[in-house]
């Protein structure tokens, strides 16, 4: 379940909550203030979700001119990995001689990585 679908099903529980003595007191003023933050928090969501594809996506590097299998790749680097779009940096590593693109992210007090592909998809 996404945030925004609990942010969602907050809302729902909110409103089908029974109004507290004719809007009146404490808890009902409480409860609307709820109502109209978990609305703007839902709507701030729906428009992070519609924004953060292009924004999240990662630049097609020089040498691969097929930009759809490079996406892919990050795509399945990122699956692997269980991180958001949101996280991780691009990175370089030589093995061997040869250069490999790695997705490193922080967990916690620990460097992770995850591969990618090779900086020459030749």
């Amino acid at each position: 379940m996404s945030d925004r679908d609990r942010a969602v099903e907050a809302l729902e529980r909110l409103r089908a909550m029974e109004p507290f003595d004719g809007g009146e007191s404490t808890i009902e003023r409480h409860r609307q203030e709820a109502i109209r933050h978990v609305t703007t928090l839902v709507a701030e969501l729906e428009q992070s979700d519609q924004s953060g594809t292009a924004d999240d996506s990662v630049e097609t590097p020089d040498g691969w001119e097929d930009g759809d299998a490079w996406e892919d790749k990050v795509e399945t680097a990122r699956e692997k990995a269980a991180i958001p779009p949101s996280k991780g940096t691009l990175t370089t590593k030589t093995i061997k001689g040869r250069e490999y693109y790695y997705l490193q992210w922080r967990d916690g007090e620990k460097v992770k990585s995850q591969y990618v592909a090779p900086v020459d998809p030749a």
